[in-house]
């Protein structure tokens, strides 16, 4: 079986550290998230892009909202979503449990 490569633009590479900043994920997560072929291409964009990196996490820390310039109501509304969030997955995880049982 023939395997290609997927080449990435340089602004695709420093799209997904950027986003990769952003997401608080490991870099395993978020190499399967994205498509990215394995941890090691990351590690090697990293690497690379080293000068940007710094940069990129700032960024990522500067968007976020400041935790306390958020509104109680703001707080209620997360909280509402996760909660829901955590049910949905709660369920996908439980019918995935019953179907690997089937099989």
């Amino acid at each position: 079986m023939n395997s290609k490569r997927k080449l990435y633009l340089e602004e695709e590479k420093l799209f997904f550290l950027h986003s990769y900043y952003q997401s608080g994920l490991s870099k395993h997560a978020f190499c399967r998230e994205h498509g990215i072929c394995c941890p090691a291409l990351l590690n090697s964009w990293i690497k690379k892009y080293d000068n940007f990196s710094e940069k990129l996490s700032l960024l990522s820390e500067q968007e976020s909202p400041e935790m306390s310039n958020r509104s109680k109501e703001a707080y209620k509304d997360e909280n509402a979503q996760l909660k829901k969030r955590i049910k949905e997955l709660e369920k996908a995880l439980s019918f995935s449990k019953l179907e690997t049982e089937a099989r």
